[in-house]
């Protein structure tokens, strides 16, 4: 496939569970689960012979995500709350985009190509078939997880990280954190310059999407909890606080990362992963 072909595929937004599988290291059995516990969407539900199952570019980013979490060591459902969870992970999606970071997407598409004119200097080289993919302390945003227990969003590697949650239960289980206590002024040097670009209210509509209060009934099969911890002499963020200032263990997944992979794969610039595991 060539790379226009796969810019234009994936401008459908369409992707069948073979995509997904190639493209995110998951396996086929996780994937099916991932949906049936609600965790990732699908745009069709057709089932049966000769009918293909299809989702769009949010559920293969979000595939990527929960299967790097999943592979650290937590469950799918767990993984899958801290991936839905994580704050401001709609807006990194949204980003982390070929179209958005290789295409003039304002612009008409070009009727030889069926595609907009690509930019002649992309801001981010995330998918230039000459360079390896690899870490960008610069732009990736990391999920980390404290003594096995605390769990933290880092944008920036210059700030501290907002812990957004906790895991109970030996692992087992995931509650959400919400309001969060501190957030983050810088969002790395890379996702900043693209933020500028976007209209305020997109970004309040990404923040508004991610507020869990809203989530009650459309993610009951997720099994997701809140609460309020937002207090400096609160007794977790207390715990939490020490937890991160010196850490015994801590356990590192780079999200930016491993949604650029899942995407260089779809375009053919990385070595897919094996379907059928």
């Amino acid at each position: 496939m060539s790379s226009d072909e796969a810019l234009r595929r994936y401008r459908k937004g369409q992707f069948t569970d073979h995509d997904i599988t190639r493209c995110t290291d998951v396996s086929v059995r996780a994937s099916r689960e991932m949906i049936k516990i609600g965790a990732v969407r699908t745009v069709t539900e057709k089932r049966g012979r000769g009918r293909v199952r299809l989702c769009d570019a949010t559920a293969l980013k979000r595939t990527a995500a929960i299967g790097a979490i999943n592979r650290a060591g937590f469950s799918l459902a767990v993984s899958g709350q801290m991936a839905y969870f994580y704050p401001l992970h709609s807006l990194l999606y949204d980003i982390c985009d070929p179209c958005r970071v290789l295409l003039q997407n304002s612009a008409a598409a070009d009727p030889r190509t069926g595609l907009p004119p690509r930019l002649e200097h992309p801001k981010v080289d995330w998918f230039d078939c000459d360079k390896p993919a690899k870490a960008d302390p610069e732009s990736d945003w990391l999920l980390e997880i404290y003594e096995g227990r605390f769990v933290g969003a880092i944008w920036d590697a210059n700030e501290t990280p907002t812990i957004f949650g906790d895991l109970r239960n030996e692992g087992a289980s995931f509650v959400a954190w919400f309001p969060f206590r501190q957030r983050a002024h810088r969002m790395g040097r890379v996702i900043d310059a693209f933020v500028q670009e976007l209209p305020p209210t997109v970004v309040d509509a990404f923040e508004e999407w991610e507020n869990p209060t809203k989530w009650d009934k459309e993610f009951k099969l997720l099994g997701y909890k809140y609460e309020k911890h937002d207090k400096d002499d609160d007794p977790l963020c207390i715990a939490a606080d020490a937890a991160v200032r010196s850490p015994l263990f801590k356990t590192t997944i780079n999200v930016t990362l491993t949604i650029r992979k899942a995407l260089r794969r779809y375009l053919g610039i990385e070595p897919a992963e094996p379907a059928n595991r």
